[in-house]
């Protein structure tokens, strides 16, 4: 059954004019996502008190010479390096040694500690109303040289020291220029910082610089609660603001994280950012100074240095007091729009009032009935979009096996996969739109989703007001659009409806391109929903266009569009040396048995399949080589000497034995771990180089212990005679499995990535 108006055939012209809106809305979306993306490089030789991506770039390239993961020698030298450069700029940097604990852990598993050397330089203030922090990481990965993450964020903070001390004028706030240690192990830098240095005191407003990708636009992504203060002062003072409150939310659902999460239990308001472009290389051996985007890096600098001249002006009393956070997300050209979170319920109620008021509108040429039965059928796109996108990485691995080798589910090239996701989010709508049109009406199916999306909005301001945005404002602008059609005469009614549904081009298009980088394992999440809510709310312009003859036809084309795009993606994705992908491989030896083992991922590629064998659920080594499931096969064991264990104290008192151990690897392992066979419950302290683990008491994994090792206590209930520590070294760099027996080096199209090399023995007590 079809509304009465729909018995008209749609004129010549007025087709014409539908295509045309529609595709002026898709140029509206394309120019808000070239609005973020950075391309201004200023050269070597700009004014020395402006950030040059140029200078900058030459300090990468003195840091990621090489991967330079915690407790070696290379790390050793990016430190020093780092310390002479502020040196040479007049600062006084110290080097702050400390024990770092993660501030989070997998329940189960050792708890993450180690030694760390932060690299601290202060310029000082005028007047001081507390202090803004310029803050990267200076580890890299085993695998990777780190140029990206975090050697940008570490180049920026030295480039924006020197533009600072160039141009001469003091802030009148303390500017603090934090480079941590340990971020790749478990955030044991920031951690440590916050714990011990008095620096971490007091009002501190930290700019915190990281990558996930090689580049595109730095994203501002979360800060601390509240924010009003930190966003509105981003807003103003970075030269090209890209934030939006709803990454604060995806971020919860992704397996990344930052210094952040040390920063923000201490008290420090922190505003975390980054690029995520290009995630392939990501945690690789591409993370090299040849793939890092001088444009991407300019942003960084660019931001990070006005924003570090704003805070230090500032009041930063007044600036982190009070309560309120606020909503924010980008539009053209280059604006930041933010307003109070306690706004955002009101403005959805508003955008479901105008929803409600278009429908009563319609009361004419829609019944209730079929208007219900509309909104209830709309329900089916929205839910098989995000179903497929649960499974859309499985299916693409599925096709092709070597994909799995990426560290944040993103091929090399994937724009066309990308494009692929979005007609297929596109195909989704329009075939349920096909298949019910003429059954339920068009009128009802457009109301159906208008009124899904007033829904989400509500739901979203009530529960999540940072990403309410995405539905409040395009609803709104389709609601109030259709409200006016109704108003016009008929050659201006497809002006109004794309009037109101510029809102939808503004924010749900760029949204969906947005979040794509996140990884297509995540595309059920936000890309897909945000594409069939856009188009659902194009459907009344789309029903200008629709062909009363061959109707079939626009579905089945935009399904065979998405279905080409994914296999000229899958075709164009390159597999050689120039493109290579993770593998990994671990090596475990029991040094009280002799009995050796190697460990493989779950779903072990074509090379590391050799090595896979049973589940290694329970096994010793599989304890220590990180969460997931593993393969296990016999391994020849290598020459290798086990890790110590010296007794220094042994006493009992008042129904407690206290031990006091001190462990060592013999062969300059970069991380010692301790655990505790038998009854963990027994343990009622541990304590690793002064610092108490709380989070398991049963053992730990120690990184950077040094030549003299690791000394340890705990304490047991005196009546525990079978206690048993079993001790383990680890060695995470690939360089060293050339060494072992029986390895064969992967083909040059995949490197070694979480890798590991240990051996464990037993000392009963």
């Amino acid at each position: 059954m079809t509304s009465p108006e729909n018995r008209h055939p749609t004129g010549r012209r007025t087709r014409v004019t539908g295509l045309i809106a529609l595709c002026v809305l898709v140029l509206i979306g394309i120019a808000a996502i070239r609005d973020i993306t950075p391309t201004a490089v200023s050269p070597a030789d700009a004014p020395d008190r402006t950030f040059s991506a140029e200078r900058a770039f030459t300090q990468v390239e003195r840091i990621a010479v090489a991967p330079h993961p915690v407790g070696t020698a290379e790390h050793a030298r990016v430190r020093d390096h780092l310390v002479g450069e502020l040196r040479r700029l007049g600062l006084k940097p110290e080097v702050q040694e400390a024990v770092g604990v993660a501030p989070r852990g997998e329940r189960g598993e050792p708890v993450t500690a180690g030694r760390v050397y932060n690299i601290v330089a202060v310029l000082p203030g005028t007047a001081p109303t507390g202090r803004v922090f310029v803050t990267a990481h200076y580890d890299s990965v085993p695998e990777g040289p780190g140029a990206n993450d975090d050697g940008a964020g570490t180049a920026s903070a030295i480039e924006t020291a020197r533009a600072l001390v160039a141009a001469g004028t003091r802030l009148r706030n303390d500017v603090v220029f934090l480079i941590t240690d340990a971020e790749e192990t478990g955030l044991l830098g920031s951690e440590a910082f916050v714990k011990s240095h008095p620096l971490a005191t007091g009002r501190n407003v930290v700019l915190n610089n990281e990558a996930r990708g090689s580049k595109g636009p730095v994203l501002m992504f979360r800060s601390t609660e509240p924010n009003a203060g930190l966003i509105s002062t981003y807003g103003s003072a970075a030269p090209m603001p890209v934030a939006d409150s709803v990454y604060a939310e995806l971020m919860k659902l992704l397996n990344n994280d930052t210094d952040f999460t040390a920063f923000e239990p201490g008290g420090m308001a922190v505003l975390d950012s980054a690029y995520a472009n290009a995630g392939t290389l990501y945690h690789s051996v591409l993370d090299d100074p040849a793939h890092v985007d001088l444009a991407a890096l300019q942003q960084m600098g660019d931001n990070t240095l006005a924003l570090v001249r704003a805070f230090g002006s500032a009041d930063l009393a007044r600036l982190t007091s009070g309560n309120d956070n606020l909503v924010y997300f980008n539009l053209p050209p280059g604006l930041l729009i933010r307003y109070p979170a306690w706004a955002a319920t009101g403005l959805a109620v508003l955008a479901l009032l105008a929803a409600l008021a278009l429908m009563a509108r319609r009361r004419g040429v829609v019944t209730l009935r079929r208007t219900l039965l509309g909104t209830a059928l709309a329900l089916i796109p929205i839910a098989a979009g995000a179903g497929a996108g649960v499974y859309f990485w499985d299916l693409l691995k599925a096709i092709r096996p070597a994909l799995n080798g990426t560290a944040t589910t993103t091929p090399y090239r994937p724009e066309l996969l990308w494009l692929a996701v979005l007609t297929l989010a596109t195909a989704i709508l329009i075939t349920w739109y096909a298949l019910l049109r003429r059954r339920i009406g068009t009128t009802e199916l457009s109301l159906g989703i208008l009124t899904w999306a007033a829904l989400i909005a509500l739901g979203l301001g009530l529960v999540s007001p940072g990403a309410s945005h995405l539905a409040t404002w395009p609803t709104l602008g389709a609601a109030l659009g259709g409200l006016a059609a109704l108003h016009c005469p008929p050659r201006r009614r497809t002006l109004a409806l794309t009037t109101g549904l510029v809102p939808a081009a503004l924010i749900l298009l760029p949204s969906a391109w947005n979040t794509l980088p996140t990884g297509l394992q995540y595309v059920g999440y936000a890309p897909i929903p945000l594409m069939i809510l856009f188009t659902g709310l194009l459907l009344p312009l789309i029903e200008t266009v629709w062909p009363h003859r061959r109707s079939p036809l626009i579905p089945l084309t935009t399904l065979t569009v998405s279905i080409a795009l994914l296999a000229a993606g899958l075709l164009v994705e390159p597999f050689d040396k120039e493109h290579p992908r993770r593998t990994s491989l671990a090596y475990g030896l029991d040094a009280d048995t002799g009995q050796a083992v190697w460990l493989t991922s779950e779903n072990p590629d074509q090379w590391a399949r050799r090595y896979g064998g049973t589940p290694a659920t329970g096994h010793p080594q599989a304890e220590l080589w990180g969460g997931g499931s593993k393969l296990l096969s016999p391994a020849k064991p290598a020459t290798l000497p086990a890790p110590t264990l010296q007794v220094l104290a042994d006493t009992t008192s008042r129904g407690e034995r206290t031990l006091r151990v001190r462990i060592r690897s013999e062969r300059g392992a970069n991380t010692i771990a301790l655990r505790v066979d038998g009854d963990t419950a027994a343990v009622r302290t541990l304590t690793v180089e002064g610092r108490t683990i709380t989070a398991d008491p049963a053992g730990f994994a120690f990184h950077a212990p040094g030549p003299g090792g690791v000394e340890a206590t705990l304490t047991v209930a005196a009546t525990n005679d079978k206690l048993r520590l079993r001790v383990t070294d680890i060695s995470p760099n690939p360089s060293e499995m050339s060494a072992l027996p029986g390895f064969i080096a992967p083909p040059n199209w995949l490197f070694l990535g979480d890798t590991e090399i240990s051996v464990t023995k037993a000392y009963p007590l």
